[in-house]
């Protein structure tokens, strides 16, 4: 036998334990297969993951819909309709109940809002054989009617209701003294009111005591009587507040009632309007009295001097 060459390279184990050829074929084939799939596990992408969306499951709530009555604008903020002037009125629009005395008492509308008509510009063409005039192109109301300067008449509109509040309250207060002090004066001094005056040629004098000694001085009585209502209406006068021309507190008010609270200050004031009705209606109706009768107001009732 002739001695194999030492060999330095590697021996394999098909060549320690030699296997049939087609064995060693398929062992090789297999092994390439092995190593291409290894291969390809390190060098593949990475393979996406595909999320599966859900759609999310509606929840349907059913909603009852409500239709919602809308309350119509209140058009008088009177708490019963027993506070109208006779029941089963109707109120103006105007006259809402705001207002302390308020019965909605316009027969002659005499408070609604004025409306002023606006005309637009006439013609100037000179050119021209005929201008015609500017036609109404619109309506404007007055929004406010505020006190704007210091005079003794400072409303810019006569027919208002706030000039129109103003002049009742005063009249009301006026009414009022004057039918107590026909009351107190003929009852002191046994002189009808309506000869007053009179008395006062002959003697100045009040409640029965002569001011001036003997004779008349109606000079110096006027006098006093301009300086004190004079003064008290300057100040009125420059008051642009509406509440304080008609409310001035203070000395006017020593009792402090203006103070309580808006329920009972408004009752108030309702109040002294009814009592100045009253005294208004009174003073016209002893007016007619004293011209038909020529007696005096107590002495026509029977309780006079």
């Amino acid at each position: 036998k002739k001695q194999k060459k030492k060999k330095s390279l590697h021996i394999s184990h098909a060549q320690i334990y030699p296997l049939p050829g087609i064995l060693q074929k398929k062992m090789a084939f297999a092994l390439q297969i092995n190593a291409a799939a290894a291969t390809k596990k390190k060098t593949a992408a990475p393979k996406k993951t595909t999320v599966k969306k859900t759609t999310p499951v509606k929840r349907t709530t059913t909603v009852r819909k409500t239709t919602v009555k809308k309350k119509a604008a209140p058009i008088r903020r009177r708490k019963t309709e027993q506070e109208l002037w006779y029941p089963n009125a109707e109120a103006p629009a105007w006259l809402d109940g705001s207002m302390p005395g308020d019965r909605g008492f316009d027969p002659f509308g005499l408070a609604k809002p004025v409306e002023y008509l606006q005309f637009d510009l006439d013609k100037l063409d000179g050119s021209a054989a005929k201008n015609p005039s500017g036609n109404v192109i619109g309506k404007m109301k007055q929004g406010d009617n505020k006190p704007t300067e210091r005079t003794i008449v400072p409303f810019n509109e006569a027919f208002d209701i706030n000039r129109f509040r103003e002049c009742e309250l005063l009249h009301s207060r006026w009414a009022m003294l004057g039918i107590t002090g026909i009351a107190i004066g003929e009852a002191t001094t046994g002189v009808a009111w309506q000869d007053a005056g009179k008395v006062e040629l002959e003697q100045t004098q009040y409640l029965g005591f002569n001011l001036w000694g003997e004779g008349s001085n109606l000079a110096a009585l006027l006098a006093i009587e301009v300086l004190l209502v004079g003064t008290l209406e300057f100040y009125r006068s420059g008051e642009l507040d509406q509440n304080k021309r008609c409310y001035p507190g203070g000395a006017f008010d020593p009792f402090g009632l203006a103070s309580k609270s808006a329920e009972e200050t408004f009752r108030l004031k309702t109040a002294e309007l009814k009592h100045g009705r009253l005294a208004m209606v009174a003073m016209f109706a002893v007016t007619q009295q004293a011209l038909l009768t020529g007696e005096g107001a107590l002495e026509f009732l029977g309780v006079g001097k």
